[in-house]
């Protein structure tokens, strides 16, 4: 290999590893729980959303 050809290998190695680690960092300090739209609302949490998918969907309106 090159040495234009390994320099550019280890440059993008640190860039996909480099995201990797920031991903991880922030998840780490915002975990997907409490972001997002509905954020630590009452209705998001685990146990109401696996009620409302046992569920199914709601019945439509004939009007």
């Amino acid at each position: 290999m090159s040495g234009i050809a390994i320099m550019m290998m280890i440059l993008f190695m640190v860039v996909i590893w480099g995201g990797l680690l920031v991903s991880i960092l922030a998840l780490r300090k915002h975990p997907d729980d409490s972001s997002g739209v509905l954020g630590t609302s009452d209705l998001a949490t685990d146990d109401v959303l696996i009620e409302q998918e046992k569920a199914g969907p709601p019945a439509r309106s004939t009007e």
